[in-house]
């Protein structure tokens, strides 16, 4: 067998799985702060109103970037579940 300790094997094993965990939850909030804004996102697929691209479901969920509470929000679609646009909570839409 090895000539390492299995509790330095384990604590390595550890370390790794927490790094490769971060490591994916900051990719997915990269994308979702790369997500297009919303007038930026119905011109690109020509929509009028809010829907799935993907489904054409007009049914969506928004979440907080940050947390629950934050007022930038990410929208995505409630029946694919694919992030659709993001936007300012409190921010007119015709600025």
């Amino acid at each position: 067998m090895s000539d390492v300790p299995f509790p330095v094997l384990v604590a390595a094993v550890f370390l790794f799985g927490s790094l490769a965990i971060v490591h994916l939850a900051m990719r997915h909030q990269d994308a979702q702060r790369a997500l297009p804004e919303r007038d930026q996102y119905l011109a690109t697929h020509g929509l009028q109103s809010v829907s799935c691209a993907h489904c054409q479901s007009t049914e969506t969920r928004e979440l907080g970037l940050d947390d629950a509470e934050d007022d930038r929000r990410i929208v995505a679609c409630a029946r694919c579940n694919k992030l659709l646009f993001r936007y300012t909570r409190g921010v007119s839409l015709r600025e």
